[in-house]
């Protein structure tokens, strides 16, 4: 099962698109489909899925740009955590069944274990959990005072190219890969060139996020941003080194 799938969120419930469920069952999107068309009477909207169609639809292709959705679609099926077991029950393989209990565990279920994440230790009665998270804390402290002697370097190093993008960063100092692509102002190599480049050269990945030798060298960054009505989506951003790293790539694959 692949474990970089794009984080979608509807309601404050994490939901997967048909493309992403098939991935993870190891199955086609056909076959998803067809399993639904086969037992429609058993699910239930809100409760296995939810429907996308007209401004909703449009604003997830928007927001969601990350995960390639077809541009002629008129409708799309975003599933729950029971709208994947009933998958799961139809497909009744164990490759289905143990990527099931994957997706509970390591995607569904995750937002709950951060949100416990994020109680305060004050806050915790149990006075053993208490003092782990106590304990957290402090580490998570030395970690933001770490971060922020890095970033005070970074800032230092990366001003002249920060200052080249002014106009298309991010109040975080990051761009998105379509004002990259605006900057260049290359013919015939608009947005959509761009992330198909981008995944030739094998920098991003089928869903758009990048390679982590990438996110290592301080090339891109991933953010879970709010959207108009779907949720949170992750999505990659250019940091001014990036973004001269993918300008002078193209130049270079050009000439």
């Amino acid at each position: 099962m692949n474990n970089n799938l794009t984080v979608v969120e509807q309601d404050g419930q994490r939901v997967l698109t048909t493309a992403q469920l098939a991935e993870a069952y190891g199955a086609d999107e056909k076959l998803i489909q067809q399993n639904f068309n086969n037992n429609k009477t058993r699910y239930k909207e809100e409760k296995h899925f939810i429907l996308l169609h007209g401004d909703g639809l449009r604003a997830f292709k928007r927001d969601f740009e990350n995960l390639g959705i077809a541009p002629n679609i008129n409708k799309l099926y975003l599933w729950t955590e029971k709208g994947a077991l009933l998958h799961a029950k139809s497909l009744n393989t164990d490759q289905a069944w143990d990527a099931y209990e994957m997706l509970v565990d390591d995607y569904y279920k995750i937002k709950k274990q951060l949100i416990s994440q994020t109680v305060p230790s004050y806050m915790i009665d149990n006075s053993i959990d208490r003092a782990k998270r106590w304990i957290e804390e402090r580490m998570e402290l030395e970690m933001i005072e770490q971060s922020r002697v890095r970033l005070a370097n970074q800032v230092l190093e990366d001003r002249p190219k920060v200052e080249k993008y002014h106009q298309f960063l991010d109040a975080d100092g990051l761009m998105d890969i379509g004002s990259l692509a605006k900057e260049l102002n290359i013919k015939g190599f608009g947005r959509n060139k761009l992330f198909t480049f981008l995944k030739d050269q094998k920098i991003l990945m089928a869903n758009n996020l990048p390679y982590q030798k990438y996110m290592g060298r301080g090339l891109f960054e991933v953010k879970s941003v709010p959207t108009s009505k779907i949720g949170y989506v992750s999505k990659t951003y250019l940091t001014p080194k990036g973004a001269d790293y993918i300008a002078d790539l193209i130049r270079k694959t050009a000439s």
